[in-house]
């Protein structure tokens, strides 16, 4: 009997409606620059990868309506690397006419921040707020409230806390308002504090980022250690950030 270990699970999801993408038929994936032998896809959409060795990978994740998305991989032995990959959207993608589409320019020092990764997410309709009244760095669960329908938010996936000490964090799990974070939480939060769903995105040469997102709000964004917010309308337009040298 063949025995695999598994070094990484990664859930896949739709980086334009947050939906979990499950058919495993329609995606290709390449590591450190080849086709990924013997991948694993579980039905909930997850993709294991096993018996890597430890160190730094690349990999490519390829699928029809989306744009290529490239993940680098820190796989630690004995300790298997949980993520969430958000695909945006590409050639094909079928958009609804109130999404919101957003050209970026990033400037540090008056030039371009070309190559910079900037964390973006509009302030979600189901609003989770930290419910106790101070979280302590190192901690890995805290009692959390949802205004809503919690079943709306990407979990697990990355969110930004938004407070006096901004923090992206992975949310594993919320369980009985109950959230459960890995790896844990690197500062300390109090109470009220905002997690607002992110996903990440990489600037070209010329510092700009195109997004799209499904309907106009709050962007709300992560880059350089400082949170910036911007109200968006339906259709196109365009922002500039000055982030600090």
């Amino acid at each position: 009997m063949i025995r695999r270990t598994v070094s990484a699970a990664l859930l896949l999801r739709d980086g334009f409606t947050g939906a979990v993408l499950k058919d495993a038929s329609a995606t290709r994936c390449l590591l450190d620059g080849r086709p990924l032998s013997r991948p694993v896809w579980k039905r909930d959409g997850y993709l294991i990868l096993t018996d890597l060795s430890p160190g730094e990978h690349l990999l490519c994740i390829c699928r029809s309506g989306y744009r290529d998305e490239t993940v680098p991989l820190q796989i630690r032995e004995g300790a298997p690397l949980e993520d969430t990959v958000s695909l945006k959207p590409g050639k094909g993608y079928r958009f609804p006419p109130e999404t919101a589409r957003v050209s970026l320019a990033l400037r540090r020092g008056g030039r371009p921040a070309a190559g910079e990764t900037v964390w973006l997410g509009l302030q979600p309709r189901a609003r989770l707020k930290l419910a106790q009244e101070k979280t302590e760095a190192g901690g890995a669960k805290a009692h959390l409230f949802c205004e809503g329908n919690a079943s709306l938010l990407p979990i697990p996936g990355h969110f930004l806390l938004t407070d006096q000490a901004p923090e992206l964090v992975f949310l594993r799990s919320l369980n009985e308002e109950t959230g459960e974070f890995f790896p844990p939480m690197a500062l300390s939060h109090s109470r009220g504090a905002l997690f607002v769903p992110v996903q990440p995105y990489r600037a070209d040469d010329a510092g700009c980022v195109q997004v799209l997102l499904r309907e106009p709000g709050t962007l709300t964004g992560f880059c350089g250690g400082a949170v910036r917010q911007a109200l968006l309308t339906a259709g196109e337009q365009k922002l500039e950030w000055k982030l600090e040298d």
